[in-house]
């Protein structure tokens, strides 16, 4: 069961976890230390049962309002990334190596050098951006940061986080009509790594060559409660609806509706998230402009 690989993870770095009995068909673990639940999602149980719309978010929001956090860590990820959501959990748990933003800098990267970045460190891979940005750990710190397994040039500064942007899009209607709006689409660091500081100097390397008057974004609630956003000055907006998927039931390869379109229904299974808590980050405000 791959359910067991969590456990013997947990168990290799002594993190201690309680299991479950809960309101739901799958398995549920607490990490009593962390105040983190880790709730598998079973493709074969959730195939065979009938779940309300809102069970994942109700779940979410349940666990939300008790102050902790709440993984939905489906059967068909952890296939396809288990290293990835292994040290990801890990992360959570406070094991990562931990670097600052200050033994970095910032460079604008090309679409090839993102891709390759974002597909192998990001859950949900790399997807289309109009500007891509590199954090770099300075060459004089790798031997201190990095195992040495993963320098490829000891003089060479190393890529170790990447931030996606949409175009800028002119907003017509609404509260903030008359502004120009951003979209960070991704994020994510070199896995088994935290650098303290590092999405916020690269949010600010973004706004000083654009000057957006805001900066949205959605944090995913099968993974997030959107904490790291508020940490960056980040509003909630709203909470968006349940999103729908196809998963290939040999292959466990996970398609957006769009995406499987065509595709023969007999070979899929269709699930849902938790849905997503939409943010925004005000950074030049219109009424205060008039001023």
């Amino acid at each position: 069961m791959w359910q067991s690989n969590i456990y013997t993870l947990l168990e290799k770095h002594q993190i201690s976890f309680e299991i479950k009995t809960c309101d739901s068909p799958f398995e549920l673990i607490y990490l009593p230390q962390q105040q983190i639940f880790l709730h598998f999602i079973s493709l074969k149980i959730f195939q065979n049962i009938t779940l309300p719309l809102d069970f994942f978010k109700d779940f979410s929001e349940k666990i939300q309002t008790q102050q902790q956090r709440i993984i939905h860590l489906w059967e068909d990820v952890y296939a396809h990334d288990a290293a990835l959501v292994n040290a990801r959990i890990l992360a959570m748990c406070g094991y990562s190596k931990r670097l600052n933003a200050r033994h970095c800098f910032v460079e604008r990267i090309d679409s090839p050098t993102a891709e390759v970045f974002l597909n192998e460190n990001h859950l949900q891979a790399s997807v289309k951006s109009k500007f891509k940005y590199g954090l770099f750990l300075k060459a004089q710190y790798l031997e201190k940061f990095i195992d040495l397994a993963l320098i490829q040039e000891k003089n060479k500064p190393l890529l170790i986080a990447v931030a996606t942007f949409s175009a800028g899009r002119a907003m017509k209607y609404g509260e903030r009509a008359g502004t120009r709006s951003y979209e960070l689409l991704r994020f994510a660091t070199l896995k088994n790594h935290h650098v303290v500081g590092g999405m916020d100097k690269l949010l600010k390397a973004f706004a000083n060559e654009h000057q957006p008057d805001d900066v949205m974004s959605y944090a995913d609630r099968d993974w997030s409660d959107g904490r790291s956003y508020k940490t960056l000055g980040f509003q909630k907006i709203e909470n968006t609806p349940p999103q729908f998927f196809m998963v290939n039931k040999q292959t466990l390869e996970r398609f957006s509706i769009i995406q499987s379109e065509g595709l023969k229904e007999q070979s899929f299974i269709q699930i849902f998230n938790a849905g997503s808590i939409k943010y925004i980050k005000i950074l030049h405000d219109k009424e205060m402009a008039k001023d």
